[in-house]
């Protein structure tokens, strides 16, 4: 869909594609700086809820010494059941919500 928007700089007029990126042909700057803000605070705020719920496991190098494999196979069997156990509760809760 092409229209025509007038630039925030200069004051022309350019043709728009309703893109946050499109560009003045006038004077090349941004014709949407609020949309293109506003995207690049959507994706800071995705990044920061992947790494905020984001969940570690134990990781098991394959150099380490037998014992100590061990250890972190347990450690990240339990890691694993808590996580099922309190996933399938949330399930539950939803599923009874409605």
């Amino acid at each position: 869909m092409n229209s025509s928007r007038k630039c925030p700089v200069c004051g022309q007029w350019s043709q728009w594609n309703q893109n946050p990126t499109d560009r003045c042909e006038h004077c090349q700057s941004i014709l949407d700086p609020i949309a293109v803000s506003r995207e690049q605070a959507r994706e800071e705020r995705r990044q920061e809820e992947s790494k905020r719920f984001s969940v570690d496991f134990i990781k098991i190098d394959p150099e380490d010494p037998w014992y100590l494999s061990l250890f972190k196979r347990v450690g990240l069997g339990i890691q694993i059941t808590f996580a099922a156990i309190i996933s399938f509760i949330l399930w539950l809760i939803a599923f009874l919500a409605g």
